[in-house]
This record gives C-alpha cells, structure tokens and sequence, in this order.
C-alpha cells in the first residue's frame, strides 16, 4: 500500500516513480501506470505532486496539458476498479493530489497566484494573506436499505438502463452523517429508514469524493423516485437483484455484504 506519513516532501528525481496524467486520463504502457524518470520527457508546463512512497520509493503524479509520445490514455474508473487494492489506492490519492494542485492555482480569498507547496505536507500557502488551502475532500454517504429479504436500489436518470446502484449523496454544510442518509433516502426515493449502521469508507476520486458507507432498514411509505433524478427503484429479492455495481466500488461491496447478511439471517 502508498505510505502518506507527515516525513518531508521531497522534490522529483531519478530514483522516483512517476503517475502521468493528461486530460483526466491516466497514461499507461500495456496496462503499467508506473514509471521511472527515464520513461518520459518532463516538459516546461508539467505540473508535479508528491503523492508518499510505496515500496520504499517515492512516488509523483505528474500532469501534462498534451500527453508525451508512445503512452495511452485511459480512464481512471477503468484503472482502479479491480481487486488490487494498491492500485486503487495510489491512483484514487495522485488523481486527488494532482486535481487540488491544478484547481488551486489562486488564493481562493485574494486571487494572488499560489506558486509554491508546503515541503512537509499538502498545502498551499498564500503568499499575501497567509490562508492555507488544503485538498478539497468532500463527503458523500452511501447507503444499502434492507426490506424483509429485500434490497433497495435506484438507477439514476444518467445511468444506462438496467444499471442499479445505492441511493448516495453529498452531506450538506451543518449536516452529521446520519443526517445526510435519512435525508438522501427521503429525497429520491420518498420513504424513511432506521437502524442505520456503518459499514466503511472509500475514497472515490471523481475528483475529491469520501464515500461513506451504511446499512439501513426501511421504516415506511411507498418508493417514490424522484422526478428528474431517480429513473426508476424499488426493491428486490437477494437473490433475484439487478446489475450491480463493480465489487472493487463500496456500492457493489455495500449490496454484497448486505446480501451475504440476508442469506446468513435465512440459514
């Protein structure tokens, strides 16, 4: 797994890897996302982040405006929705560190341009009026709602048809996390849970997302999408569910685990 202590952040060398980015897209050879200083050409108007060690080496994200010759673009959903856990995590923290370093290029209070990083840890400090800005994170909760043997689940109005997933949502400023489930599930989908329970937590980099996990059971009334977010919903037998989300995602492990529950409950 990528070590992030607090040790001092260093500046790119030889003896590093490199994550390059271009456009969103991660840049690979043959599927490697990995590699040395030799690899690729930095150029005048690449931007650099140091993301932690793993293995022993330290690590950088590199964006480039056009990607270098001989590499190929993929998307990052592609790249780190797999079982590999390692990969998940060192491409979901580059792809966060290098979208807080390209979006924070300006104080945010008094437009002066932030030029230089913190050497210890990811922050950049306003050369003017002193404010610090740190990497955007933004928490969203998740949630899996129980009926009997039943599991619910929603497809958005963006989502091909036939594709479920869990009803999620941002947490609003004010907001505990609990708050923002109950309030999520009544918004799409019009009905009231309880008993909620955590489950866990992944960070989800599309671009700065904490996505965290519940179990709930449903309380009362009547499934009822919301117009113009929530194409359909309801709910399903465990054994009898729709397409579900990719495994590697905290929804498709949130519905796994959930029916695992059920089935365990019906033995």
């Amino acid at each position: 797994m990528l070590e992030i202590g607090s040790h001092p952040h260093p500046k790119p060398h030889k003896e590093a890897l490199y994550i390059l980015l271009s456009n969103h897209l991660v840049l690979t050879q043959q599927q490697r996302y990995l590699f040395s200083f030799e690899d690729f050409h930095p150029t005048a108007d690449m931007r650099s982040v140091y993301c932690g060690q793993l293995e022993g080496k330290d690590v950088f994200v590199c964006r480039f405006r056009q990607p270098p010759k001989g590499f190929t673009e993929q998307g990052l959903r592609e790249l780190i929705l797999t079982p590999d856990e390692t990969t998940y995590s060192v491409l979901s923290r580059a792809h966060q560190l290098s979208t807080w370093d390209v979006d924070h290029q300006f104080c945010g209070r008094c437009g002066t341009p932030l030029k230089d990083k913190h050497d210890k840890e990811h922050t950049k400090i306003c050369p003017r009026c002193n404010l610090r800005h740190y990497p955007r994170i933004s928490p969203c909760v998740i949630v899996s709602v129980r009926k009997g043997n039943q599991l619910l689940l929603a497809r958005n109005v963006n989502a091909p048809v036939g594709h479920f997933s869990n009803i999620a949502g941002f947490v609003e400023a004010g907001e505990s996390l609990e708050q923002a489930v109950v309030r999520e599930v009544q918004e799409e989908v019009g009905i009231t849970i309880r008993n909620l329970e955590y489950m866990g937590s992944q960070p989800w980099s599309f671009p700065h997302q904490i996505m965290v996990g519940f179990f709930a059971e449903y309380a009362s009334g009547e499934v009822t999408p919301a117009v113009g977010e929530i194409a359909e919903a309801g709910f399903w037998p465990v054994d009898e569910l729709p397409n579900i989300p990719n495994p590697a995602s905290i929804s498709g492990k949130l519905v796994l685990a959930h029916q695992e529950r059920i089935r365990s409950n019906l033995s």
